[in-house]
Order: C-alpha cells, then structure tokens, then sequence
C-alpha cells in the first residue's frame, strides 16, 4: 500500500504534535513538583529558603571605550532550596555558585 506525501505530512504532523505536548507536559509536572516541595517542605525540617552573601562588581566604560571596573558593597539575597526559580527567588544551587554579580553600567 503506497501513502500520498498529504497522508505521510498529516502523520508527521501528528507525531511532532504528540511530542511537544508531552514536552509541554512534563515540563509543567516538574513545576508542579518543585513548587509543591517548596511550599510544603518535604521531607519535613527541609530548609525552604536561605540568604546568601553576593558581591558586586560595576563595569564601567569610559569615554576611550574601556572598561573600568568598580568593586560594590555585597548585597544578602534570599533564595529558594527548589530546582526551578520560585515565588520570584533564583534557586540556591545557582545562587551558591554564582557569589559574584557583575554590573554594567552605561554613561
């Protein structure tokens, strides 16, 4: 049995359809999963948020188009024990290992 190219197209169709909605799925069901273990801390005694210190730096281009750098005074920023960014809090893993912020500035 030989399939018309619009039959063999249709299918195709189908089946990146299926994908990007499963796709489309599992991403919410991790969401769903992280913000849930988030707001109810499980297992129980789990620290739901933290303070970080993060220093700062300023980066500054000069009228020779050089950047001048400009250390800042460390901020504390609170952040979720959650793997996906929560309640508007980037998550801890990336906050612990990203201790230094890096501005730029434009005159």
């Amino acid at each position: 049995m030989q399939y018309s190219s619009s039959e063999i197209y249709t299918e195709r169709v189908k089946y990146v359809r299926r994908i990007a909605w499963c796709l489309v799925g599992t991403t919410a069901l991790v969401w769903l999963i992280d913000f849930a273990a988030l707001q109810l801390p499980l297992p129980p005694g789990k620290k739901q948020w933290d303070v970080v210190k993060v220093d700062q730096m300023y980066a500054i281009r000069n009228r020779y188009n050089q950047v001048e750098w400009s250390h800042g005074s460390a901020i504390m920023e609170t952040c979720a024990w959650s793997l996906l960014p929560q309640s508007g809090k980037r998550p801890c893993w990336y906050v612990t290992t990203h201790t230094l912020r890096t501005n730029h500035l434009e005159n």
